[in-house]
Parts: structure tokens; C-alpha cells; sequence
């Protein structure tokens, strides 16, 4: 009896030490048909057209994680629309209406000091290491909707601004650009 109840408290501890979650098939693996619907099961973080539809929780043990200095990974998922084809130039609509929707996968880790986000684009592998996850937030002053991204970046002293406005700017030159990449964007409409 003593024999059978340590071995499950054994079983128990092992499970609880990995989290108790098998580890997600690597991006590579990945069957072609990967659906939404399987990475919203498998726990990924899932954004549509900006908005966060499923795996917050992921989300927030990896912030955890981080913040307390231990390695984690969340599978980051961003799906893409053509919501709605009026708010688009008939011609537009009509030249990429076959493209969409469009899922990207990107798997982003944490090893208790370095950040590295793993993807694959046409079968090409990508991978990047930063040393810093920075949090930005702001406001749009004429609509109320609030844009919540989280950047990261080797540059931990420039403003958050400094590094969001490069993507919007003609006159940063390539020895002032600042590398980084927004691995989380949520978009939230104002209150009404």
C-alpha cells in the first residue's frame, strides 16, 4: 500500500514539474492544416485582427515567469481578416481577397535571461534574441482606443516611443534604427 501511494505522489510531483502540460509540437511539425480552432485548443495566445480571443492565461503565466526570472515560452498566434470588403479600394480587395485569412505562428521563449522568438516563414526559419520584454501603452486621443503592445528589444534605455515610432517614420536612418519586434498587440475599443 505504502508502495503504491509513493509511487503516484511520484507520478504527481513529475507531472506538477512540467507544468503538468505536454510540450506543444515544434513550429517545423506542424501539420499544414493547423486550424484556429487547434491553436486556441493548444493553448496559444490568440489575436484576431487585434483582439485577444484566447490564451490570455498563457499569456500571463509567461509574464509571470519572466518577472520572476524563469524560463517559460507561449506560442504566439495572429490571425487576419478582410472583415469587412467595403472599408477596403475595390481593387485592393480584389487582388488579396484570396490571401485571407492568414494565421502566423511564432513560438517566443524565455531562458531566465534572454528572450527568443522562433518562427517560420515559407519554410524559412527566423529566430531573434533580445535581452529586454518593455510593456507600452497608449491612448489615441481622438477615438478613446487603447493599444497595448509588448516590445522587445536589446535597447532598454530609449523611450518606448522613440522605438514605436521608427515604424511610422521616414527619417530614421539605418545606424539610428533600434532593433525590436512587438511580440503582443491588443487593441481595446473605448468604453462605451
Amino acid at each position: 500500500m505504502k508502495k503504491g501511494m509513493l509511487a503516484a505522489l511520484l507520478c504527481l510531483f513529475l507531472l506538477s514539474g512540467c507544468g503538468g502540460k505536454p510540450e506543444p509540437i515544434p513550429l517545423e511539425e506542424l501539420p499544414q492544416d493547423y486550424s484556429l480552432e487547434q491553436a486556441k485548443a493548444d493553448g496559444c495566445l490568440v489575436t484576431e485582427d487585434g483582439t485577444v480571443t484566447s490564451g490570455r492565461e498563457s499569456w500571463e503565466d509567461f509574464l509571470e515567469a519572466v518577472d520572476a526570472g524563469k524560463a517559460a515560452s507561449v506560442r504566439l498566434c495572429s490571425y487576419y481578416t478582410l472583415d469587412d470588403p467595403s472599408r477596403y479600394d475595390p481593387d485592393y480587395y480584389e487582388s488579396v481577397k484570396d490571401d485571407y485569412p492568414m494565421m502566423f505562428l511564432k513560438d517566443l521563449s524565455y531562458d531566465g535571461e534572454r528572450i527568443t522568438t522562433l518562427s517560420y516563414e515559407e519554410g524559412q526559419r527566423h529566430e531573434e534574441t533580445y535581452s529586454s520584454l518593455r510593456r507600452r501603452e497608449q491612448t489615441a486621443p481622438s477615438s478613446g482606443v487603447k493599444i497595448i503592445q509588448y516590445i522587445i528589444t536589446d535597447d532598454a534605455e530609449s523611450s518606448l516611443e522613440k522605438i514605436g515610432s521608427q515604424l511610422y517614420s521616414s527619417s530614421f536612418s539605418p545606424e539610428d534604427w533600434i532593433p525590436f519586434d512587438i511580440v503582443y498587440q491588443e487593441i481595446i475599443p473605448p468604453e462605451a
